[in-house]
């Protein structure tokens, strides 16, 4: 039953011709909290047309004219005032002769507030959203209304909601985060990074979405994600992941691959773990910038590709140079400030 049924059937008590089977109905969804405050509204506004004399006349034709423009003022594009007539004529012709003019004073009441408030829910509402960014060398953990968990890594920002909608939940990074969604199949989660949409399917995953990197990565560590695109290719629109597989979608060209991942190299940096396995030099700098918050640079360009094997467990700044030292062959220099580094030189002796 809708409401417009439900308001037929409350007036029709109110107005004492309800039978007994239409009762029982009405005092069964006025269990709902929904159909209770509407009964309560239809019940205030009929007893004060109570006081008035049933007999005085009421234009309905202008009434409604009246209720299309307020709507317009919601909506200024509304033409509705014929169909509206026909609508709610055949509605009062249905109701039986012996109810008063008040009684069509009360439904042109309801319906009116009814429609404008259906109209004001069609309106798109303007979304207030949160947004949290982290420095070089800084990491933090937002937790949201419905318990999702996300670790943002450095140099990244993440803008979400302060309320999710009905349907769905968004939100918009930038950087690398790592999500642990609380899953709900009625409200996907979706995450926007790029051209790149994520959607959980009950899961935890890794997106790397830097503006500057050629590449946006989405890694599942457990249950399902579908990663899409909003650009003209077609490739991996709908891409389902399984659990220890990874997206790598190139930027420039729009083409992805989808293959295996090691879970710590992928996401260590959450629990102060980094592996580089052969990684360019120039990159592993990168990395290291953005973990410590001090520059990284190489003096040198030449040794720029330099592959770099190493692992390290939440080592200090000064044990991740001395291992970059040895493992290049190079020696440093530091930039200080305000007694705090804030570049390394690498370059050869």
């Amino acid at each position: 039953m809708n409401e417009e049924q439900f308001i037929h059937l409350t007036t029709k008590y109110l107005s004492k011709e309800a039978s007994v089977e239409e009762i029982e109905i009405l005092f069964s969804m006025r269990k709902h909290s929904k159909y209770s405050a509407l009964f309560a509204r239809i019940s205030r506004q009929w007893n004060k047309l109570a006081h008035k004399d049933s007999d005085d006349a009421f234009d309905v034709e202008n009434g409604l004219k009246r209720l299309a423009a307020s709507i317009r003022n919601y909506d200024p594009s509304f033409q509705w005032e014929q169909k509206a007539q026909q609508k709610h004529f055949m509605f009062f012709q249905s109701i039986s002769s012996r109810i008063a003019a008040s009684f069509a004073v009360l439904i042109l009441f309801i319906a009116g507030t009814l429609l404008v408030s259906h109209f004001l829910m069609l309106r798109p509402a303007a979304t207030t959203w949160n947004e949290k960014r982290t420095m070089m060398g800084e990491k933090a953990v937002v937790t949201l209304l419905d318990g999702t968990k996300i670790i943002l890594n450095a140099d990244s920002k993440i803008k979400y909601p302060v309320r999710f909608g009905e349907e769905s939940r968004e939100v918009l990074l930038q950087g690398e985060a790592y999500f642990e969604v609380t899953h709900n199949v009625e409200k996907p989660f979706k995450v926007r990074t790029g051209n790149i949409s994520t959607t959980d399917l009950g899961t935890k995953f890794n997106i790397k979405s830097f503006p500057y990197e050629k590449s946006i990565t989405v890694s599942l560590e457990d249950g399902i994600v579908e990663v899409s695109t909003n650009q003209s290719s077609k490739e991996i629109n709908g891409i389902i992941l399984a659990p220890a597989q990874q997206i790598v979608y190139n930027k420039e060209n729009e083409t992805s691959t989808v293959k295996p991942f090691d879970n710590q190299k992928v996401s260590g940096w959450k629990d102060n773990i980094l592996i580089f396995d052969n990684e360019p030099f120039s990159e592993v700098c990168i990395s290291l910038e953005r973990y410590f918050g001090v520059k990284f640079e190489i003096a040198d360009l030449s040794v720029s590709s330099l592959p770099i094997k190493a692992n390290f467990n939440n080592e200090s700044f000064w044990t991740v140079v001395k291992v970059i030292k040895k493992a290049t062959g190079l020696t440093y220099k530091t930039s200080i400030e305000n007694n705090e580094i804030k570049k390394i030189v690498f370059y050869e002796k």
